[in-house]
Formats: C-alpha cells, structure tokens, sequence
C-alpha cells in the first residue's frame, strides 16, 4: 500500500508491522490557518461592499418601481396627483430607509393617469442623481 502523507508511520525502526498513525502535526495545521486566514483578510472587505452594491441596488430599483406606479395611484384614488418644485415624494412614496426623492420641476399625474414629464432628484447615502419622470406613464430615465 503507498503512503498518501508524509506524517502516516505504518511501521517502527525495526520494520515491524504497526497499527497507522496518521494525522497532521501542529505546524501544519497552524500554517494552513494562517494561509486561511490571510485569503479571508483579503476577501472580506471586498464582499462587504458588494454585499451593500446589491442592497443599494435593490433599494434603487424599489424607487423606480414606485415613481412609476404614480399613475396607477391616481387611477385608484380617482384624484391627480399635484406636487410643485422643491415638493418631497416622501408623502405618496414608501421609499427604503435613507432615501429621499425630492421634485426639481412640477410633477403633475391626471386622474386617468397620464403623467406629465418631470425631473425628481434622488437622494440615498453616497447617491444623488437626477431622474426623468417621462409623459405619458411616468418610466424613469436618466435626465439629459
């Protein structure tokens, strides 16, 4: 049979037969800990911010969902939806915490649904943005 490990003594010094004593020895377990150990301080950092990348990314797209489900809001409520410059979103919109979306033009919804092109400004936490409110169902572009 051929030995897979350098620390497996199959035999004592005078070649006699002996039940095997494999295993590993303390400083090879200790250098394979620290070699772990140095690959996990490298990589941590990195997943951590991809882990918020995806969050925030999640986040965002709630955002877009919501500004563009206005004129289904005002369908339902029967009422247009009226907010002047500078007005805050937060009001009709259940927005991720930290985020804000803030009017920087008249956003206008008619009862039937048909919106009105508008610019919104985006706030979250390292985020600003501009966004376009586009006529006449209220999808969401980047603003030129």
């Amino acid at each position: 049979m051929m030995r897979t490990s350098g620390s497996c003594q199959a035999s004592d010094a005078g070649g006699r037969r002996v039940a095997a004593q494999c295993g590993f020895t303390l400083l090879e377990l200790l250098i394979v800990l620290a070699l772990t150990s140095m690959v996990v301080a490298l990589v941590a950092p990195r997943l951590s911010q991809t882990v918020a990348a995806i969050s925030r990314s999640g986040d965002r797209a709630e955002v877009v969902r919501q500004l563009e489900e206005l004129p289904m809001q005002a369908r339902r409520q029967a009422a247009a939806i009226t907010l002047n410059e500078h007005a805050d979103l937060s009001a009709l919109l259940a927005l991720p915490e930290g985020w804000s979306v803030v009017a920087l033009s008249p956003v206008r919804v008619r009862e039937n649904g048909i919106c009105d092109a508008a610019d919104v400004q985006v706030r979250a936490e390292g985020l600003v943005e501009r966004w376009h409110l586009q006529m006449p169902d209220c999808a969401v572009g980047d603003a030129n």
